[in-house]
């Protein structure tokens, strides 16, 4: 998931930013943030009948080694579906990672869920995409002073889609 929002030229100390709709326009050059968060929405149907199918294979899977009195490997199927369980629930427990990247005054300032911050001025900045596979897209914005990959916690639709905004709103920074 990602939101655009944006500092009001007037307000720039403002706690909580203005939505936008895209890209603001190069009339008025206002301060373009970007925050990004992992989606962790709950398990869909889809998901919920594939996990039970998994279930039914380890139970189906278990039976016949069961009636021969090798009960090792029930054991581990229940252990299994067991471990599949807690780890399900202890991920929709944790925090989803977020990233901001904020553009601004002609500097560029990515932070992440970590607590890492970086700061570097946005004049020499370039948008690259690297495509290793069609499934794999890392964003990264990088200048002679250093790189920025950011767009981590992003699904490979949303990458493609917050490329082009980052890229105009990169530019706009620059003053191009």
């Amino acid at each position: 998931m990602y939101e655009l929002l944006c500092r009001s030229s007037q307000r720039p100390w403002a706690p909580q930013p203005e939505k936008l709709a895209e890209v603001p326009d190069r009339g008025d050059p206002k301060p373009l943030i970007l925050q990004m968060q992992e989606n962790r929405s709950h398990l869909t149907q889809d998901a919920r009948v594939c996990f039970s199918v998994i279930a039914l294979l380890f139970l189906v899977t278990a039976i016949g080694p069961a009636l021969h009195g090798y009960w090792l490997v029930p054991a581990f199927s229940i252990l299994a579906m067991a471990a599949l369980t807690f780890a399900l629930e202890r991920h929709g427990k944790s925090r989803p990672a977020r990233e901001t990247l904020e553009l601004a005054e002609g500097r560029v300032r990515h932070r992440d869920s970590t607590g890492q911050q970086i700061e570097l001025p946005a004049f020499w900045m370039r948008l690259t995409a690297e495509e290793r596979s069609p499934s794999d897209l890392r964003l990264f914005l990088r200048g002679r002073d250093g790189s920025i990959e950011f767009g981590r916690c992003l699904s490979l639709d949303e990458r493609r889609a917050v490329a082009p905004l980052v890229a105009a709103a990169l530019a706009q920074t620059r003053g191009c």
